[in-house]
């Protein structure tokens, strides 16, 4: 058995919780940007998954496009639970690459506070499901799999909040995902998404497309730990629209860049994984720390 067969699902993980939207939407996209850093190129072999992820999410400042804090003071939080099933088929094929569908549904609790203008306020409730298609292929050091999946307006919304679980739009992610392995212990993961977001309904607002790269460097102590780094980048390709126009004058576009260490733990039935990831830049974002326990078993 190979090493990597070991950890393959343990952060083969999509459809977590998605991002949280504001009443101002700012750049709002649902992937759930950092949760691909271990093991992001391998779909696991023949049969179901269940996993489960967790997101424990401080937000210390709102960041404008020049990085400052605006508006000052703002701060905040969630809590993002999801369980997500897998199943991957051993036939057909495509290409020689194996096939699996899969189904996340978040569950969101969060808190927006703005002092300077004297209002708070929070949401709870289920966020918007995710429905999706993978194809994955192996060989002895390299691992890839493409993506396509939609996320459906299904979470609990209200235009009138200041935070949302739900987004109010449908979005539709492509993804391309590997493993390098240049040495048996060393592995270098990512995972890149591109996501587009349709408008919101409720408030005519359109977030622009956004480009995420999941990013992980880890050394595999054995067959079952490992250690290492990992975060993500996110840029945004073109500006945020209202009723068709840039939003906010400059289209206030997304940058971020986080990073942060990590353990996992393995084996061909279960394991978890454990992250922490500081937010070292930030434009038109929230700037703070996220925590994430993420687990998996095989049935």
């Amino acid at each position: 058995m190979k090493r990597y067969k070991l950890y393959g699902v343990a952060c083969a993980a999509l459809g977590l919780a998605q991002s949280p939207a504001f009443a101002l939407e700012n750049g709002t996209s649902s992937y759930p940007s950092g949760i691909m850093t271990v093991m992001s190129g391998l779909l696991g072999g023949p049969g179901t998954y269940l996993y489960t992820y967790n997101k424990f999410e401080n937000i210390t400042s709102l960041r404008d496009g020049g990085g400052n804090s605006n508006p000052q003071g703002a701060n905040g939080g969630l809590q993002a639970h999801s369980l997500r099933a897998v199943h991957v088929f051993e036939t057909p094929t495509i290409l020689g690459g194996t096939i699996a569908v899969q189904a996340a549904l978040p569950y969101v609790d969060g808190t927006l506070h703005l002092p300077s203008f004297g209002i708070s306020g929070g949401g709870r409730g289920f966020a918007d499901p995710l429905f999706g298609m993978l194809v994955g292929w192996q060989s002895p050091h390299y691992l890839q799999t493409i993506e396509l999946d939609v996320v459906a307006p299904w979470g609990s919304y209200d235009k009138s909040r200041l935070f949302n679980p739900g987004s109010n739009v449908t979005s539709f992610y492509l993804a391309y995902a590997f493993t390098w392995m240049p040495l048996q212990q060393i592995e270098l993961s990512s995972k890149i998404n591109l996501s587009y977001s349709s408008v919101n309904s409720a408030t005519r607002y359109q977030s622009g497309v956004q480009l995420t790269a999941d990013y992980g460097l880890n050394y595999h102590i054995n067959q079952n730990w490992l250690v290492g780094v990992g975060g993500y980048v996110n840029t945004q390709l073109n500006d945020d629209k209202i009723n068709g126009q840039s939003a906010f004058g400059d289209g206030h576009r997304t940058n971020e860049l986080t990073l942060g260490p990590q353990v996992g733990y393995g084996t061909q039935k279960w394991g978890a994984v454990l992250h922490w990831q500081h937010q070292i830049y930030a434009r038109n974002a929230a700037y703070g720390n996220t925590l994430w326990l993420n687990a998996y078993v095989k049935f």
